[in-house]
């Protein structure tokens, strides 16, 4: 009876901590650049899902992949010296979304962090790309925030010089 007792008051008591929990937030983009290119989503993203790719549209002076899929490991370094480590964490082949999980980056701070590319049709001979950086619910330093903005605005000339 001890036993049941004890059961039914830690069932009440895990059900009346879980009710007072806070609901998730959702980590918004800390830098988010959206450009509208004059072609199907289909082309840009077979060309922007194409690791070897990368370094054609970003404008990157190294750039090296292991593999072309999910996991692919990537070392690169920016045109402004700027050297990382990343890997292919989400590549999403129905939605037109990939994502780069950042392992390390001579951004200041220790912080990993994730960009995504994300194509969304605007007709049959229009998309509109999406780039996003999500860093947390932390700020970027004025540092970071002005490199990847020039990343992302040399992304969208290589992009608009394709298409």
């Amino acid at each position: 009876m001890r036993l049941l007792l004890c059961f039914v008051l830690m069932c009440y008591m895990s059900g009346l901590a879980s009710a007072q929990m806070t609901a998730a937030k959702k980590i918004p983009p800390a830098v988010e650049k959206k450009v509208v290119l004059n072609a199907n989503a289909q082309k840009v993203w077979d060309y922007l899902s194409e690791p070897g790719n990368y370094k054609k549209f970003s404008g990157v002076k190294e750039f090296t992949c292991e593999e072309k899929a999910l996991n692919a490991k990537i070392e690169l370094t920016t045109k402004a010296g700027k050297k990382r480590s990343q890997y292919i964490s989400v590549i999403d082949y129905d939605n037109f979304k990939i994502c780069y999980f950042v392992t390390k980056s001579d951004y200041a701070g220790d912080k990993q962090w994730v960009y995504a590319f994300e194509v969304k049709s605007k007709g049959s001979k229009k998309c509109e790309v999406t780039l996003s950086i999500y860093f947390g619910f932390d700020e970027l330093s004025p540092e970071f925030k002005e490199g990847i903005t020039k990343e992302f605005d040399d992304i969208v000339a290589g992009l608009k010089k394709k298409f």
